[in-house]
């Protein structure tokens, strides 16, 4: 079938082919691509058109050029849209296999502004300040406690240098005083036992006229608390026999326990070490 368009143009089939008519003999000239031009016969009635107008072709052809522009700009789309998906799967994948810890970092983690130099600077001196009355309050109260512990072992230790040095010492002239001096430094169950036996003690010191004089050389606390301690002394005792002679000195090493009695410090045990 054949068909012509207003401009002159007859389309057979896939083929376009340009048809003149000629005013003398009513005869159109046709040219296909490919094709030499021949004679034709138009068997339309109808009037002839002489020239296609130079703006139509003009504007057929801007139509191509558009429908090419259209073509490459889908097919821009297209290429641009599968890169777009190819990247979003490489960062999913990179998103797993980073593992839950870099997602939340990416979602949760907010930017937190850095402080200025004077803030940091404010901060470090308020710290620094802060750290140094720390340790100096620290230090005021460790020479507290030391001095308060010193003069807790010196208490002590002065308690049972004079309760050692007054047991061991008697004087025949005056025994009923010797004993009662020590038992008025003693507490507890030694105080009990002093006072028992204190009668026969005067009357065997008075009947041997033996004078013993004793006296604390050395003193150290053990261990102590707040109201007790034990003390290890080390004394020694000149025996006077009643004429007039002297024995040797002895040494004794004596652990003594002290208790607070009283706001006094007080011998409570007292055992003799070999």
């Amino acid at each position: 079938m054949r068909l012509r368009s207003p401009s002159g143009q007859g389309f057979w089939g896939d083929n376009v082919i340009l048809c003149v008519e000629l005013e003398a003999n009513g005869e159109s000239s046709c040219g296909c691509l490919g094709d030499s031009l021949g004679p034709v016969i138009d068997s339309d009635d109808g009037p002839a058109t002489t020239d296609a107008p130079a703006s139509l072709a003009k504007a057929e052809e801007e139509v191509i050029r558009a429908e090419a522009l259209a073509e490459a700009a889908r097919a821009r789309a297209a290429e641009l849209r599968r890169q777009a998906e190819a990247d979003s799967d490489d960062t999913s994948d990179a998103d797993e296999a980073a593992g839950p810890s870099r997602r939340w970092r990416r979602l949760r983690m907010p930017r937190v502004p850095r402080p200025s130099r004077k803030a940091a600077t404010a901060t470090t001196a308020s710290v620094l300040i802060a750290a140094s009355l720390s340790a100096t309050g620290y230090m005021l109260w460790q020479h507290y406690a030391l001095l308060r512990e010193q003069r807790h072992a010196a208490e002590f230790a002065a308690a049972a240098r004079k309760g050692v040095a007054t047991l061991m010492s008697i004087d025949p002239d005056h025994a009923t005083q010797s004993v009662q001096r020590t038992i008025d430094l003693t507490t507890g169950a030694l105080k009990s036992q002093l006072q028992a036996t204190s009668v026969l003690m005067v009357k065997s010191a008075q009947d041997a006229k033996v004078a013993t004089t004793a006296s604390a050389q050395a003193a150290a606390v053990e261990s102590m608390t707040d109201n007790s301690a034990v003390v290890l002394v080390v004394a020694k005792s000149d025996t006077t026999n009643p004429d007039k002679s002297k024995r040797p000195t002895v040494f004794w090493r004596i652990s003594v326990n002290i208790d607070r009695d009283g706001g006094q410090l007080k011998m409570s045990k007292l055992d003799f070490v070999q």
